[in-house]
């Protein structure tokens, strides 16, 4: 009889550290573990401050779920991570804000990829418009008129009226 104790717990044992050590597999394989971010590719080539660029990265590995992180020179461009959409792909709308040297990264589990870019501090050339000539008008132009009337003689409507108040005729 002891013979048949000893071997289920034997028998326990070893089932326990089948299990055990099957954890530790899946613990070891984590989806973690396995994202892979293989390139960055940006839109456009002469980089310059205020233009906006599409930056996509192609992800791999059994996690391609994970969020995707993006940093501009180490400050943080999606801080609640992005949804790789479609699957296997991550893009970001990127707009500079300072010339010089930028490092683009793109984390994705345990794995992060860089590239370099140099961006230009853009000339803005302010928008030109042909002068404008303020309207000319014309004064109108006056002859004297050729009527007959006598000046200061009194004797018109108004003469009669005035001289009715002053006492002329």
């Amino acid at each position: 009889m002891r013979n048949n104790n000893t071997r289920r717990h034997l028998g326990a044992g070893a089932a326990g550290l089948a299990i055990v050590a099957g954890a530790g597999v899946v613990i070891a394989m984590s989806p973690t573990a396995q994202a892979t971010v293989d390139t960055i590719t940006l839109s456009g080539s002469d980089f310059q401050v205020g233009s906006t660029y599409t930056a996509t990265a192609d992800l791999s590995g059994a996690s391609v779920g994970l969020l995707v992180y993006w940093s501009d020179n180490g400050t943080s461009l999606t801080s609640v991570g992005k949804v790789p959409w479609p699957p296997g792909h991550a893009s970001l709308d990127w707009t500079p804000t300072t010339p010089g040297q930028h490092i683009l990264t793109v984390s994705q589990g345990s794995s992060s990829r860089s590239v370099v870019l140099n961006v230009g501090g853009g000339t803005t050339t302010p928008p030109t418009t042909p002068p404008t000539t303020p309207p000319t008008t014309t004064p109108p132009t006056t002859t004297p008129s050729s009527g007959t009337g006598s000046s200061g003689s009194g004797t018109g409507s108004a003469g009669k009226l005035l001289g009715g108040l002053f006492g002329s005729s």
